[in-house]
């Protein structure tokens, strides 16, 4: 009996696994007439009753898409019996070439792909875990107070007749010009400008600074180099500006009656209001900084070969993150060479090793974290996943159905959102494992950023971002 397929180990080397696959002619055919005569009993062409289609007929209609279907179909076939004898557990997608076809003849074809590495036992009560806590100082929530009240703060005309200054509100008239000729969204009338708000260009505020009411003044100004609009990025112009009245702030006073202006029954519930906020913030910061030890730990600790394959998307990804904060590479440069190809060619020799040391760590932090969760069996509930798709629809205020129908029609962007739901929850468990002691710091302390957490993120590596 002639071979239906022949899967053939090759030499292994490091995580690689190749396979060459030869798959008979006489397969490939009997299942082509196989799939003609099943839809042969429900096609319908002009001419011909159902059911009663010469199969050359049907052949040379469809013959091509159905060879096509049949051969995907055969090669994934072989490709996973390849996987399933060998119990290879593959990292990355397999690539599957098909080296010589021609109808009639045998199908040849070469697998080839990446392995989960070896991982040795990780003995996670062995790990021992710092977690700082700064507590909620009353300093912190009377400037948060004032903050706030700087923020809702009222004014009044000035009870007395003076100059104008820092920290006072004018009501101006202006019109800006460029080479004498008004420029668009230059002008305004009666506009409250807080002067020292930097809410206008550098020199405008403090332009206005030691007038009178009813004064006229042109301002003599540049736009910044880096100001959004191209047109006046760098750009000369003048202001003329009429001070129509001066007012000053009328001071804040800090009881019930300005809490219930902010919503709350009093002053009393505003201040634990804030101090639960702050302490939120704290609490963000203090699961970063544990996060971000405990993979310190783990990369330091463990050791094995890493997924070419793996590491080299990774490294793509950083050095694109990295090119986008320099300058966006311009398609049109691109063409059919494919972003990949250029990912890092304008960088330097230092900037490339920063990126490759990032996305090894990244590939062996996510492995290690995968293991850890499969190893205790976690993983991620649909229900966890549609809270998720919840909770991102209400960053959206007033476009939540938008958000939810994309992610029920996109179910891989709803699984895009289990994988950081995944490393929270082994996070946790390790927590709940390691050795963890407490350590009072400071506020100050709490929130410095070391050099490797500025790199890091600087590269868009996987993190929780610290409230400032």
């Amino acid at each position: 009996r002639k071979f239906i397929m022949k899967i053939t180990k090759k030499a292994s080397k490091g995580l690689k696994r190749e396979f060459n696959i030869i798959i008979s002619s006489k397969e490939i055919e009997d299942k082509i007439n196989a799939k003609l005569s099943e839809i042969a009993l429900t096609a319908r062409i002009p001419g011909f009753r159902p059911g009663k289609i010469p199969a050359s007929i049907l052949k040379a209609r469809i013959g091509k898409e159905i060879r096509g279907e049949v051969l995907q179909s055969s090669i994934d076939e072989a490709s996973k019996k390849a996987i399933q004898d060998e119990n290879l557990t593959p990292v990355t997608k397999p690539s599957i070439d098909i080296e010589k076809y021609d109808e009639g003849n045998d199908l040849k074809a070469s697998l080839s792909l990446e392995v989960m590495p070896t991982i040795k036992h990780i003995d996670l009560s062995k790990v021992k875990l710092d977690k700082p806590i700064a507590k909620v100082e009353d300093k912190d929530i009377k400037e948060a107070l004032e903050r706030i009240g700087k923020q809702n703060q009222q004014t009044q005309p000035l009870k007395k007749s003076r100059k104008s200054k820092m920290g006072d509100t004018v009501v101006i008239d202006f019109e800006g010009k460029m080479n004498n000729v008004p420029f668009e969204g230059g002008a305004g009338k009666g506009h409250h400008l807080s002067l020292g708000s930097n809410s206008f260009i550098p020199g405008f505020e403090e332009g206005l600074v030691g007038l009178s009411v009813k004064s006229e003044k042109k301002l003599n100004l540049s736009f910044p180099d880096d100001y959004g609009m191209e047109k006046l990025s760098g750009k000369k112009v003048t202001f003329d500006v009429k001070i129509n009245e001066i007012r000053e702030p009328i001071n804040v006073k800090f009881d019930d009656k300005f809490a219930k202006g902010l919503g709350m029954p009093g002053i009393k519930e505003l201040k634990k209001a804030i101090s639960d906020q702050i302490s939120n913030e704290h609490n963000n910061v203090t699961r970063s900084k544990m996060k971000k030890s405990l993979l310190d730990i783990l990369d330091k600790k463990y050791n094995f070969d890493l997924p070419e394959g793996m590491v080299d998307q990774e490294y793509k990804s950083v050095c694109q993150t990295l090119n986008k904060e320099k300058k966006p590479i311009d398609k049109n440069d691109v063409k059919d060479q494919g972003i990949e190809n250029k990912v890092d060619e304008k960088m330097t020799k230092d900037e490339k090793l920063d990126a490759k040391n990032i996305a090894e760590r990244r590939v062996k932090l996510g492995l290690l974290m995968g293991e850890i969760g499969r190893n205790n069996n976690l993983d991620i509930s649909e229900e966890e996943i549609n809270q998720a798709v919840m909770s991102e629809a209400q960053k959206y205020p007033g476009q939540e159905k938008q958000v939810l129908d994309y992610f029920k029609k996109n179910k891989e962007a709803s699984q895009n959102l289990a994988g950081p739901l995944f490393e929270e929850k082994v996070f946790d468990f390790i927590c709940e494992m390691a050795d963890v002691k407490e350590k009072k710091v400071s506020v100050e302390e709490l929130y410095k950023e070391d050099q490797s957490e500025k790199l890091i993120k600087k590269s868009a590596s996987k993190k929780i971002k610290s409230k400032k």
